[in-house]
């Protein structure tokens, strides 16, 4: 196509991610234009008058394509913001979402409150994914911290390291390979902080998720057992092996979780409180438990 402005691509994008019936038709369309020609924001809208090449075009009709077809953007584009981070993301792990912040922000604060903010803090990050909660609290948490990363995807750690990397943190986080605790486990490790935001859709309900979830998004880290809450149990059951005297433990749950997971904590006698954490939605997103 020959003579396109940016302006009249941004048009003509939008009109066709809303014809297919795709929601936030006019950020995705000015997302691909802007991915396809390398701008930013503030390039993005200096430049409307600009005049696309018909390569430029075919770049964005790809991406649209893509999108319609139900790739999600972020596995397009191949990152995704987190906590005011940008993260590499790909079909190894799962897209972070937006309440995932609150867990790190609700860790953060509670541990400044339990421990000096110069201590020297073992974290671990229970089945990682992307890595945007390990590599996070390196960022965000106490210069002494440092955080083992766990998953049983190598492919996964993989991503979890180069973000680590990208983030200058890679001294702050290890990666360990294993089922849930095992690593930890295996090498006697015993941690200050216990994060995890595990698998927890029940299997049944997987075949209702969006497409760009389902079809996309790899099963291992959405599929949490018959009524979710599997990865919960196995986690709980070997927390008294791994966490120091005074410990902070947190876990992002599924809609309806929040209670029962709340109260297997109590059940352990590990604990001294045990709190739920709503997200902007109100509903009980994590829970978060200290002793």
């Amino acid at each position: 196509m020959k003579g396109i402005t940016v302006r009249e691509a941004l048009q003509k994008a939008s009109r066709f991610l809303r014809e297919k019936g795709i929601e936030d038709a006019a950020f995705l369309a000015e997302y691909a234009i802007r991915h396809a020609l390398g701008w930013d924001r503030t390039r993005f809208i200096s430049g409307m008058s600009y005049t696309l090449t018909e390569e430029e075009w075919a770049a964005i009709e790809a991406i649209l394509l893509r999108r319609t077809a139900g790739e999600p953007m972020q596995y397009i584009v191949g990152e995704q913001e987190f906590y005011g981070l940008v993260f590499e993301v790909n079909p190894s792990v799962l897209i972070p979402r937006p309440e995932t912040e609150l867990l790190v922000e609700e860790i953060v604060k509670q541990a400044f409150k339990l421990w000096p903010a110069d201590a020297a803090l073992f974290a671990a990050d229970i089945g990682t994914g992307s890595g945007v909660i390990a590599v996070t609290l390196a960022v965000i948490g106490g210069a002494n911290w440092r955080i083992t990363a766990t998953d049983i995807a190598e492919e996964s750690l993989a991503t979890a390291s180069r973000n680590a990397k990208r983030h200058h943190v890679e001294n702050k986080v290890s990666f360990a390979q294993g089922d849930l605790l095992a690593p930890l486990l295996n090498a006697g490790q015993r941690v200050d902080i216990l994060v995890s935001n595990p698998p927890y859709i029940p299997s049944a309900d997987i075949i209702d998720l969006d497409v760009q979830v389902k079809d996309h998004e790899p099963r291992r880290a959405l599929d949490g057992g018959e009524d979710g809450l599997d990865f919960y149990r196995r986690i709980i059951e070997g927390l008294d092996s791994v966490l120091t005297r005074r410990a902070l433990v947190g876990f992002e749950v599924g809609i309806h979780q929040a209670d029962t997971v709340r109260c297997w904590l109590m059940e352990t006698g590990l604990f001294l409180e045990t709190y739920i954490v709503r997200d902007l939605a109100g509903i009980g997103r994590h829970v978060i438990a200290i002793r």
